[in-house]
């Protein structure tokens, strides 16, 4: 399991219906997962999923636009 697929399930975990001291323990440890994790590999877990959600948009203009966006290729008049 990648670490942006154990985040996403923890995260899952925490929607679920649980006892409020389990659900901030759960919140703690994404917290700290996410914490240790350098700016590079929280840019590529970011990037990885949101182009997976361009990808499902099947609007070419506003993948491109994201796509453009996120590789910091895009000026703003």
């Amino acid at each position: 399991m990648k670490i942006n697929e154990l985040i996403d399930n923890l995260i899952e975990l925490s929607c679920e219906e649980m006892p409020e001291d389990a659900k901030l323990a759960l919140d703690d440890v994404i917290d700290r997962i996410v914490s240790s994790m350098t700016e590079e590999e929280l840019r590529h877990i970011l990037e990885k999923g949101v182009m997976e959600d361009i990808d499902k948009l099947g609007d070419e203009y506003e993948s491109v636009l994201m796509k453009s966006i996120l590789e910091n290729n895009l000026a703003f008049a």
